[in-house]
């Protein structure tokens, strides 16, 4: 899937895309939002991520800023969790989960509300989608907010246990349904 918008292409992460990825991704404070450890810590660790989006995640999409060529984000398509999916009122629809991020520099200009609009749009009319399901955590009040904004409602909220981090983790799961579009 090759998706433009006004201001952003979304396409397949390339190798290329790897000094762009480091510049935003590294950031203390976007590995907190994503649950991560802190990429600039360790050169491995931040390849090991990128490598991962690039080449196991099935649709692991660079969010590529026209006015500049470069990469200002990523994006996944991913099946939905299977715990999530069993559960009512997703059980027997098919559905997609999205994670994304965005280099704050770029953050609170309305790139990411296109970057999902697109996408969105594209699971549901081409390819047939019921709901798209994506989360965030308790204290990530931008893309509660966000979510919010493009119509995802609350569907549960669980408690993860990540290794390294001292506090249990809340994420807020969302759904937004192909029927209010």
């Amino acid at each position: 899937m090759l998706l433009e918008t006004e201001r952003l292409i979304l396409r397949k992460l390339r190798e290329e895309d790897y000094g762009d990825f480091r510049a935003y991704a590294a950031d203390e404070e976007m590995c907190r939002m994503m649950g991560r450890h802190v990429l600039d810590t360790e050169e491995a660790t931040a390849r090991a991520c990128f490598d991962w989006l690039k080449d196991k995640e099935e649709r692991g999409y660079a969010l590529i800023l026209k006015e500049t060529g470069r990469v200002i984000g990523d994006l996944t398509v991913t099946t939905v969790p299977e715990d999530l999916a069993a559960r009512e009122p997703l059980a027997g629809k098919q559905g997609r989960s999205l994670n994304f991020s965005i280099s704050r520099v770029y953050q609170r200009q309305g790139l990411m509300t296109e970057a999902l609009r697109a996408v969105t749009t594209h699971l549901f009319a081409e390819e047939g989608m019921d709901y798209v399901q994506c989360g965030h955590f308790d204290f990530n009040a931008a893309s509660a907010k966000l979510q919010k904004k493009l119509g995802f409602v609350h569907l549960t909220t669980v408690e993860l246990d990540f290794e390294g981090f001292e506090e249990k983790i809340i994420s807020v799961e969302n759904v937004l349904w192909s029927s209010l579009l």
